[in-house]
């Protein structure tokens, strides 16, 4: 057993002395075996987050051992090493073990030589800090730098001490600084300075490597203190370690060796946040816009802007060979040819919208990442991540993309973006959708693709069931189309589904009204419209999305129908009015042969013009028993030269008359200059200008030549017209 003599414990009391007076705020640092630096508070004092290093006792130590001159005593450092082990049963001042060999040599001395006697190379490295300048030199894996202070680390110097001369002749270490608006610097080597002073610029990220033999037997490990992302993991031999292009500061570094072999000091999966993949997109009426990291959103949200083109591109960080390609869905186009590496896919100054993408890794990264994508659809949103060549989008929706964003995952490290939900839709081609019908008393129309008119437009037609169909395919959005029809006298049928019929089983009943919507996801891209031709009225206009299209309660017929799936981001075929009917038409003629009962004229002639409907009416017969002999069309007067309105008396008459370089021919007047006469003729005779039905005159009535000379030829003067 050992123990210290007088002069050992009056030496061992200097060293503690020594040992307070070097440490900063009362905070010991000491590292612990996994290299994590470890503090223990000695004093009330008030942190100040500044990372200091402890001598490892040389210094103290070889000052205290010029003080030792006795031959007797055991060495400072035995003494020290046996005190603090609390090995209280030593009686003697030298001790040998059994075997008679000399006990003199610490566990630490041990661990710094092998048998030969062999050196242990020793990193040194140190810290410029912002507001502080330079930090003490640490060692052996401890910080330097701050942490919680949010002060940028703008300079190291990291030299190779204790190397071996003869063994690793040459051996060194360089290593290079990522500062922010410099970008990467120059390697520097063996304490020289990477980064700046004096200029507050932040350090980003570090690269470190061994040269020479040493390089051979073992590996540098270091890791960084980003702003935001905290101690990132450990890089090695080079790697990047910290972050590059996020414009986040570095704070603190850690820096050790390990032999080849041995295990690293800590997790070695993200040791540098940097972006792997840029975007740049070109959007409508804005062009190319400012590139996007990894992740980021490239295009626009919420301005309805459609993408046109984007280019994309592989940090030249990665570790691995390799390239990013890229194909792009365009309007019109289609599928365009494959890009790689910031060539342009898509178009610029044609409008064209982009609808789809796929993306795919190619080469020796591909071993080791996947590349995730999401686009975001007009009116639908953001699409669920698709990876390596799936398509995202839509085709056949005339669906615009209005931005992406785009990640790359290192397998079995990275986790994966949420791939849930939509990524993909084809949409129905025309032939996709079809329907037919059955014409009372006359079968079936045969199947026509969306569009077209099944039935017959004619008044006394009418049809007496239909049978839509869809044809779905795999990526084809979700749901189908549902109609039910109104049938005379017995009403509204349930709903039926595609490729089953709706209406009436009996020749007897035809149908009045039709129904049609859209289930599901398939309601969310498409719009389903359709119009109704019908008794009296036509072409109605175009109902939509489960409107009633026809008539109910008036027993007209419901001859033809047309019906279209439209995307939603398609224009709609017509209006969306005047597409029900629950009152029987009442005509011009009916108007006027109502509003003619009401007026009596000297002749038995009545004249009757409705200025709103175009139209000259000739009626014969007394007030309240007028009936028609003509309704014809006619150009009255345009909005700024009006046709005069009221009741009036047909006066002079005449052949021709020339305005300008025009003849009108068989005039008959009923008021002043207000003439009822034929279209403009040249004075030649051929015509100039037959257009009726439509308010175009200086204010006479012009009406086809044939119907003027009627007027001439059979309506007395003093007969009564009436303009309205």
């Amino acid at each position: 057993m050992k123990k210290i003599t007088k002069k050992g414990f009056a030496l061992l009391l200097t060293m503690l002395v020594l040992l307070a007076a070097v440490v900063p705020n009362g905070i010991i640092y000491a590292q612990d075996t996994s290299g994590t630096v470890q503090t223990e508070k000695t004093s009330e004092a008030d942190e100040s987050g500044l990372v200091q290093e402890l001598s490892d006792g040389e210094s103290e130590n070889e000052s205290l051992s010029e003080e030792d001159t006795s031959g007797d005593d055991e060495t400072n450092a035995e003494m020290t090493d046996e005190f603090l082990n609390g090995d209280e049963s030593s009686t003697d001042d030298t001790d040998a073990d059994s075997d008679g060999t000399d006990d003199t040599v610490s566990d630490e001395d041990s661990d710094n030589a092998d048998a030969e006697g062999e050196q242990i190379p020793t990193l040194c490295y140190q810290a410029h800090i912002a507001k502080r300048g330079w930090l003490s030199s640490v060692s052996g894996g401890q910080t330097a730098g701050t942490t919680g202070q949010s002060l940028q680390l703008e300079a190291i110097t990291v030299s190779l001490e204790n190397v071996d001369s003869e063994k690793w002749a040459g051996s060194g270490i360089t290593y290079s600084a990522h500062v922010r608006k410099i970008g990467w610097q120059s390697s520097v080597s063996n304490g020289q300075t990477a980064g700046t002073t004096g200029q507050s610029l932040q350090i980003e990220a570090v690269k470190i490597e061994l040269t020479g033999s040493i390089a051979e037997e073992y590996d540098v490990y270091y890791r960084v203190h980003s702003q935001t992302y905290g101690w990132l993991d450990w890089a090695k031999n080079g790697e990047i370690a910290g972050s590059v292009g996020y414009a986040k500061r570095a704070e603190a570094i850690e820096i050790v060796l390990v032999k080849k072999g041995e295990a690293a000091p800590g997790s070695t999966d993200k040791s540098c946040v940097y972006s792997r993949v840029n975007c740049w997109a070109h959007s409508q009426t804005i062009g190319w816009q400012s590139v996007v990291k990894e992740g980021e959103i490239s295009g626009t949200t919420g301005q309805a802007k459609r993408l046109e083109a984007l280019k994309l591109q592989l940090s030249s960080e990665l570790e691995y060979s390799g390239s990013i390609e890229y194909q792009v869905y365009v309007q019109k186009y289609g599928w365009m040819d494959w890009k790689s590496d910031g060539e342009i896919a898509g178009t610029t100054g044609e409008a064209k919208r982009i609808e789809a993408i796929r993306i795919r890794l190619t080469g020796d990264i591909a071993n080791y990442y996947d590349v995730y994508y999401s686009v975001h659809m007009a009116k639908i949103g953001w699409s669920g991540y698709a990876c390596n060549g799936a398509v995202a989008g839509t085709i056949e929706l005339s669906k615009r993309l209005e931005a992406v964003k785009v990640v790359l995952v290192k397998k079995g490290v990275d986790s994966a973006p949420d791939t849930s939900g939509t990524k993909y839709v084809e949409g129905h081609s025309s032939g996709d959708f079809s329907y037919s019908a059955q014409i009372k008393g006359a079968g079936s129309t045969g199947t026509v693709v969306q569009g077209a008119t099944i039935g017959m437009t004619d008044s006394s037609a009418q049809l007496q069931n239909i049978t839509l169909n869809l044809k779905n395919s795999t990526n084809s959005p979700s749901g189908t189309i549902q109609y039910t029809t109104h049938i005379s006298k017995t009403g509204w049928t349930g709903w039926s589904t595609a490729g089953t019929s709706s209406g009436s089983d009996s020749s007897s009943y035809g149908i009045e009204a039709v129904k049609i919507q859209l289930t599901g996801d398939l309601a969310k891209y498409y719009d389903i419209y359709y119009r109704a031709y019908v008794e009296e009225y036509g072409w109605l206009g175009w109902a939509k999305n489960g409107q009633t299209a026809g008539t109910t309660g008036i027993s007209y017929r419901l001859g033809a129908l047309q019906i279209l799936l439209v995307s939603k981001d398609c224009a709609a075929p017509g209006a969306n009015t005047g597409y029900y009917m629950t009152q029987k038409k009442v005509t011009v003629s009916d108007t006027m042969h109502a509003k003619a009962m009401q007026y009596s004229s000297s002749t038995q002639y009545l004249i009757m013009v409705d200025r709103d409907a175009h139209k000259v009416g000739i009626f014969t017969g007394s007030k309240g028993q007028w009936t028609y002999v003509y309704l014809w069309d006619c150009a009255n007067g345009k909005a700024s030269t009006p046709t005069v309105g009221g009741v009036f008396t047909v006066k002079s008459k005449g052949y021709y008359f020339d305005s300008g370089s025009s003849r009108c021919y068989w005039y008959t007047q009923f008021y002043g200059n207000y003439l009822f006469h034929s279209v403009l003729y040249n004075k030649n005779g051929t015509l100039q200008d037959g257009r009726v039905g439509m308010a175009l005159s200086h204010g006479c009535v012009r009406l086809l030549i044939e119907n003027a000379k009627w007027i001439y030829d059979n309506v007395p003067y003093g007969t009564t017209v009436v303009v309205y």
